[in-house]
């Protein structure tokens, strides 16, 4: 009676994950964008945050054969097959998404602060299972919050930003200044897979570049 009544207060604050549909996993770095001595701009100089989220992102995708996009102080994850991580996390299998999420962000936490030395930044995390069909709307949404953040920092970064404008009014102002071009490559977010980044647009678009080792007809005959 006792272990039912407990597995059920258990079960009821988290999520039973789906085993055959694809899992998000999606990050956001505490306090990131509050702090002065981050610079969310930086992703070429060696182990700034940017730089080492990149370098974070590539492994994990890599090792778990996913997509991830990634930008400002957040990255989200998603598994086309989920038994490959939760197997590797989970050797019980369990598929709850409290037990997934809670291993996950360690070895998330511990991989990152290997690269990014100048202080210790912790993850908030949470995860969900998508279906198939939306996955290609769900990177476009995550693409659409990171540009919102993003062109901000951006401008508040030259004293230019005014607030409560809209964001087309905010990408307009950016493309005024003479580093634009640098900038807009991570505007709208970073798309990888596999331990290979990944055209944003065509991706939307329906074309999908640099997938190795994949049946792309079976994954994503619902996107193309």
């Amino acid at each position: 009676m006792w272990k039912n009544y407990f597995y059920n207060i258990q079960t009821k604050y988290s999520m039973r994950l789906s085993k055959t549909i694809p899992l998000v996993i999606r990050l956001d770095g505490k306090n990131v964008t509050k702090d002065k001595s981050i610079n969310l701009l930086d992703i070429k100089t060696e182990n700034s945050f940017s730089n080492s989220l990149e370098k974070t992102v590539k492994y994990y995708t890599e090792k778990y054969h996913c997509f991830a996009i990634f930008g400002s102080d957040e990255v989200s994850f998603i598994c086309i097959e989920p038994r490959v991580i939760i197997k590797d996390l989970d050797s019980e299998e369990t598929y709850f998404s409290n037990e997934v999420i809670s291993l996950f962000t360690q070895y998330f936490f511990d991989y990152f602060n290997e690269f990014d030395k100048h202080k210790k930044v912790y993850w908030h995390g949470k995860c969900f299972s998508i279906n198939n069909e939306k996955i290609q709307s769900y990177i476009k949404y995550r693409s659409r919050i990171i540009e919102n953040v993003m062109t901000t920092y951006f401008l508040v970064s030259k004293n230019a930003y005014n607030g409560n404008e809209k964001l087309e009014t905010r990408i307009d102002k950016c493309k005024q200044f003479s580093d634009y071009d640098k900038f807009k490559d991570i505007q709208r977010g970073i798309l990888y897979y596999n331990g290979k980044r990944i055209d944003l647009d065509k991706f939307l678009n329906g074309q999908i570049e640099e997938l190795n080792k994949i049946d792309i007809d079976n994954l994503f005959s619902d996107l193309l």
